[in-house]
């Protein structure tokens, strides 16, 4: 019976959305935005590419394409990010040193790829290697900000070229929306000149994610993260907190350094078929530059869910954070964490 279901479940599912958006320093944006799930002959697992494509009227591009892909009866798999970006980000410094108001701005252009490949060793260990990618230009600095005076390393761009170690740990019942299991990741990876990088420098990651049901539709998600660094990294690349992953409720990458750690929770309840709410908190902090304090940077915030596929629980998100002086509102496919 489960073959059968398996077998006959190999339809494509595609969800998407046309999407506008105005910043001042995009002006008006236009795109589309969505998910394409499927399933391999012989896969138990669904997989998935999700895409995001914008053109805004300063001639910017932003196209990103995550993807998770199961095939060879699902011992195999693969996961990453193919995308091409020229954009206007903020920069904020580095370091806990720098003033809370300190915004200076910088226009990048550059194509991305990330890539992690496993092979299962039992039911739920996954050994492979990592690949990262990035053809970084920086352009259009703040006059007199500390990236055009070449403070930071990077600080003109350049070709990082990074290869690793994966082990990742699985025992989610559901990768869109699990209500019971973990992950564990640990990555070492290194930018080197014989991995085609023009820096030098080592990444140690250590992710988890703990999933459990207190209550009938009621799930407690905990997200511990910890990023260590080795060697002078590009500040494109420092360890960061902020945005709609990391401590929701301060501008991505608002504070970064070699250094990271993060824990954050999240209550998930169903109260409809499709739509439910998250109250999610955490807290976390950047360090690294010598001398400096460590400061805690803590968030909170609520969230609405309309489950897109109910089959696979895959989820629009709709998020509003709260950090210690600033908020923010973020609306995108799948969770957080």
């Amino acid at each position: 019976m489960s073959q059968s279901t398996v077998a006959s479940d190999t339809t494509f599912r595609v969800f998407g959305v046309p999407i506008a958006f105005y910043t001042p320093d995009t002006r008006l944006g236009l795109g589309a935005a969505g998910i394409v799930s499927f399933r391999a002959k012989d896969a138990p697992q669904r997989s998935s590419i999700t895409f995001s494509m914008a053109y805004t009227l300063r001639k910017q591009w932003l196209s990103w394409f995550p993807y998770q892909i199961y095939w060879d009866k699902g011992r195999k798999l693969a996961y990453g990010e193919v995308g091409y970006y020229r954009y206007i980000y903020q920069f904020f410094g580095v370091g806990n040193r720098i003033p809370n108001n300190y915004l200076e701005s910088y226009q990048a252009n550059y194509p991305r790829i990330r890539l992690t490949a496993l092979q299962q060793l039992n039911r739920n260990n996954f050994v492979g290697f990592r690949y990262s990618f990035d053809q970084y230009k920086v352009a259009a600095k703040t006059p007199g900000g500390l990236l055009e005076q070449g403070v930071y390393t990077g600080s003109n761009g350049g070709r990082s070229s990074g290869l690793g170690a994966v082990w990742f740990y699985d025992t989610r019942d559901n990768r869109f929306f699990p209500k019971k299991g973990a992950t564990i990741e640990i990555t070492f990876q290194a930018d080197a000149p014989w991995t085609g990088s023009v820096f030098n420098f080592q990444r140690l990651t250590a992710e988890a994610a703990l999933f459990r049901t207190l209550f009938p539709k009621h799930v407690l998600g905990i997200n511990p993260l910890l990023n260590l660094g080795f060697g002078p990294i590009p500040f494109f690349l420092l360890h960061s907190l902020g945005g709609p992953k990391k401590l929701r409720g301060y501008k991505d990458g608002k504070f970064r350094d070699q250094n990271m750690a993060l824990i954050q929770t999240e209550w998930r309840s169903q109260w409809l078929k499709r739509w439910g709410t998250v109250a999610f908190a955490g807290v976390g902090t950047v360090w690294g530059t010598p001398g400096e304090p460590i400061v805690l940077r803590p968030n909170y915030g609520l969230g609405i869910r309309f489950t897109i596929d109910p089959k696979q629980q895959v989820n629009i998100r709709m998020d509003y954070g709260f950090g210690s002086g600033s908020q923010g509102f973020y609306f995108t496919v799948g969770e957080a964490f």
